[in-house]
């Protein structure tokens, strides 16, 4: 694996990693010297970004596309409800099933939501995430019924907005 160094200093200046050459192209970083290293592989180029900007600001990690949305919409739902001040609790719930050796072990049940919780006052909170598109099985939107019609808040989020509809703002 070859290693190159780039200095930001010329904003003009670029790594192609995929031709390993050099290109001339616009940079965001102006009258600053940033330092980013690049691993270059024989099948793919890794960039690495430095972990704070100019200004001191986090940086943010490129948006995953590895075709999983739902999973991307539970840590961002995961998120809202770690931090909204109406949730005490919220923690996320493996279901399915799994063949350990001989035997098949089956892990939540028929219909339990991603996100199980509970609420400041007390009530319990279930959350089904599903992307743009997913839909919810019958058992899914049974058991959400289910938590409804107890006193509990149950409902189906596909992304912060949702969590805020139901649970108000931050």
């Amino acid at each position: 694996m070859k290693t190159a160094f780039l200095d930001m200093t010329d904003s003009s200046n670029s790594l192609d990693a995929t031709k390993q050459t050099m290109q001339h192209a616009p940079v965001a970083f102006s009258n600053a010297t940033v330092k980013l290293k690049v691993s270059i592989g024989k099948r793919k180029a890794a960039l690495k970004l430095p972990e704070h900007d100019l200004l001191g600001h986090a940086t943010t990690p490129p948006k995953r596309t590895n075709g999983h949305p739902e999973g991307d919409a539970l840590r961002e739902v995961l998120k809202a409800l770690s931090v909204h001040p109406a949730v005490a609790w919220a923690h996320r719930c493996n279901s399915g099933a799994a063949k350990v050796g001989n035997r098949f072990i089956r892990f939540g049940w028929p219909g339990c939501p991603d996100v199980l919780g509970q609420l400041t006052d007390g009530r319990l909170l279930g959350v089904e995430v599903k992307s743009r598109t997913g839909r919810p099985s019958p058992e899914q939107t049974l058991f959400l019924a289910r938590i409804n019609s107890a006193g509990g808040v149950g409902f189906i989020a596909r992304d912060l907005r949702d969590v805020l509809r139901e649970l108000g703002p931050l």
